[in-house]
């Protein structure tokens, strides 16, 4: 039987040894997102490990701490890559761009021999996001790496033995919205807890032996961004912050606890942790930030130059266009600031005499304010608004204060219309499952996660996955956003239940 090698290198990544072959996992060094966000802690000293030579690499999205076009650009390029097969093929285009000519992609809970006894299988989210999870299976060893993806609950693999996955925030909300601090700490506190019941029950479905905290959370060197460091205020907690909560939600797996360039040795289905003497487990922000200050300086390279109304206006004419199908029952009126401008721009129905430059006819129902730098990078096409808004350079004003999916769909996944027709198609599906006395649309409508597993008490039905919450009574969402729920008594339908369809509640 052969012995297994698993070294941390830092965020989400990872390089596995087993049968003398080697695979490469989300490795991450550079800056990402407009030159904000880096590992933490510092990952330098794992980085001559990724530059060996590797058989497969595995990069499990777009986001740039996962592909780090930098990094990929310096790796051999006769390496095989299993990626995951999204419906936009933007994995592949990416892939095919830096020259790697094989390429294998892999569907949803499709499995690839790497050699015998030694498999990987892809799981993705299945929704309209484009993220991925990869289980590699070693002599019956499973380490299952989720990274930042939501695979459907109930599909989710079990008898896992060493489970990786996200335990901090990445995302933009709440921090960047001008909430007062006290409603800010409890929104804050919000998404906290909702992250880590996901954890909590993602650890349980699979039934992990042991769990390795990753996948954030990064840290931000500009000093403008400073305040995104708070481990309390924001929802990027470190694991210290949280390991007793999950010490007492999950006793019976085990926490290992590594830094960039530790190692897991496998043996006989047992796990030995081995700690590297180049491992940096002590750091502090202000070295850090003196360390990288080319990288997260570079931001600020160049001159600003302004913005010219007709660019707002050639851009958002381009991606409505391309977004037809999603736009066609939606109106919206928004407001972009930068550089003491604001531009009030129509979506929509609304899209005839979309670019406002001065006094508002009406205010608008969400206004973001950035830098003319940013902007122009968005306009440009050399960044888009995912990662403009994860860079936390972007405030934001909503009102009302509910969360549009139409709205972000566009500016979050605009660039690729496979993704946006998805979310079309979800909202047209019209699969049932029957649950507590109530027949249930099968899918969430915010983010398509199978409501197999959501809870259902005191007339509240709640998702597992963002924690969006419904009126069992009346379908109305009342937390999370304003989709409703599909949602009926089995007794008011005059059908009785099927046993066999029937799900135990959460």
């Amino acid at each position: 039987m052969n012995c297994s090698v698993i070294r941390y290198l830092g965020h989400a990544g990872f390089a596995v040894e087993h049968a003398g072959l080697r695979v490469l996992i989300d490795p991450w060094f550079h800056s990402a997102f407009l030159q904000s966000w880096f590992p933490w802690p510092d990952n330098s000293s794992a980085r001559k490990i990724a530059e060996t030579k590797f058989d497969y690499l595995y990069v499990s999205h777009a986001h740039e701490d996962h592909f780090d076009r930098r990094f990929l650009e310096t790796l051999d390029k006769t390496t095989t890559i299993l990626a995951p097969n999204y419906r936009s093929r933007g994995m592949l285009r990416r892939f095919n761009e830096l020259g790697f000519a094989n390429v294998v992609p892999l569907d949803h809970r499709q499995s690839f021999e790497l050699a015998d006894n030694f498999t990987a299988t892809m799981f993705l989210d299945t929704s309209h996001k484009e993220d991925s999870g990869l289980m590699l299976e070693m002599d019956g060893f499973r380490f299952l790496d989720l990274n930042d993806c939501n695979t459907p609950m109930s599909e989710l693999p079990d008898r896992v033995d060493l489970l990786a996955a996200q335990y901090s925030g990445a995302m933009w909300y709440p921090n960047c919205y001008d909430y007062p601090p006290e409603q800010m700490q409890q929104k804050v506190n919000a998404v906290r807890e909702g992250l880590l019941d996901t954890l909590y029950r993602k650890v349980h479905l699979t039934h992990a032996r042991a769990y390795l905290p990753s996948a954030g959370p990064a840290c931000f060197l500009d000093p403008v961004l400073e305040k995104y460091n708070d481990p309390v205020k924001t929802i990027f907690p470190q694991w210290e912050d949280i390991a007793a909560d999950f010490a007492r939600a999950c006793p019976s797996t085990d926490v290992l606890r590594l830094y960039p360039a530790d190692g897991v040795e496998i043996a006989a289905g047992e796990l030995r942790v081995s700690h590297s003497p180049d491992a940096l487990r002590e750091d502090d922000l202000a070295s850090y930030r003196e360390r990288r200050k080319d990288d997260w300086g570079s931001f600020y390279e160049g001159p600003e130059t302004p913005i010219e109304a007709s660019e707002v206006e050639d851009y958002f004419a381009s991606l409505q266009r391309r977004n037809k199908p999603l736009l066609r029952e939606f109106h919206k009126h928004i407001g972009i600031s930068s550089g003491g401008r604001t531009w009030g721009v129509q979506l929509g129905k609304l899209a005839e005499d979309f670019v406002i430059e001065g006094e508002e006819p009406y205010d608008p129902e969400y206004v973001l304010i950035m830098s003319p730098r940013i902007l122009r990078a968005i306009l440009a096409g050399e960044t888009g608004w995912e990662e403009a808004l994860l860079s936390m350079r972007i405030d934001l004003h909503r009102e009302p204060d509910v969360f549009d999916l139409t709205f972000m769909s566009l500016l979050r996944y605009g660039n690729e219309p496979a993704q946006t027709q998805q979310i079309m198609r979800e909202r047209r599906n019209t699969e049932t499952i029957e649950r507590d006395g109530f027949r249930i649309q099968r899918f969430c409508p915010h983010a398509g996660e199978e409501l197999a597993h959501a809870t259902i008490a005191d007339g509240i039905l709640e998702c597992p996955r963002h924690h969006w919450k419904w009126d069992v009574n009346t379908g109305r969402c009342i937390e999370g956003g304003t989709l409703p729920l599909k949602i009926e008594h089995i007794e008011k339908c005059g059908k009785a239940s099927d046993p066999a369809m029937d799900l135990p509640s959460a």
